[in-house]
């Protein structure tokens, strides 16, 4: 019997279509926004790296990661380094005297702007520090649903890291970063901050 008789005549056009729509699929999810911040780095544009991330969120998920007693995140040292802040100011952070959220805006502002975040991360041995393009553009994705998913991203020094997204209004944004895949797993389908409730409450609320 002839095998070749039994298998299905696919048109190359079909193929060529399958691809093109397999190819958008990747381009619209959670790869396409670690593409955009790999681009925003390599540009220096902080206002784009930005509009990547949750920033109630992501500021919302820093507060638990210096609070989590897991050792790997609960250096107020390493936390510091990472956004810019001296011991004493980490001191008053946890004291509730800064806002995280403008803490974050403002210091990544600068280390985009200036290159300073891909440089520290391109040799950072901590887990917490997945800024840098190339590793940013092979991040290894994993769906957790529809509108959650966790990325594995791991900088040239070799230090694994775990980016959290979740998709809002059809866009996928980073809300979170984590040294294991479980803390990002529940950053990615935890629920949102306090802050966040009650700001669409407010809108509901305007609506009506």
């Amino acid at each position: 019997m002839n095998i070749s008789s039994r298998v299905p005549y696919v048109p190359a056009t079909l193929t060529v279509v399958s691809c093109v729509l397999l190819a958008a699929c990747l381009a619209s999810g959670p790869q396409k926004t670690l593409d955009d911040m790999a681009e925003a780095l390599q540009k220096n544009d902080s206002a784009a790296f930005l509009a990547c991330l949750d920033v109630t969120r992501f500021a919302a998920n820093e507060i638990k990661n210096i609070t989590r007693e897991n050792q790997a995140l609960n250096s107020l040292n390493s936390l510091g380094r990472a956004i810019g802040l001296g011991k004493g100011m980490v001191d008053e952070l946890l004291g509730g005297v800064l806002n995280m959220e403008a803490h974050i805006r403002e210091q990544y502002t600068h280390a985009v702007n200036t290159g300073e975040l891909e440089k520290q991360c391109g040799t950072s041995l901590e887990p917490d520090c997945p800024w840098t393009t190339q590793a940013l553009k092979n991040a290894q994705i994993k769906k957790l649903g529809e509108d959650a998913a966790v990325a594995s991203v791991t900088p040239r020094a070799g230090a694994t890291s775990w980016l959290a997204l979740r998709k809002k209004d059809d866009r996928w944004l980073v809300v979170g970063r984590a040294p294991r895949e479980d803390i990002a797993r529940n950053y990615a389908v935890g629920e949102a901050p306090a802050s966040e409730n009650k700001n669409r409450t407010a809108d509901n609320v305007t609506k009506i």
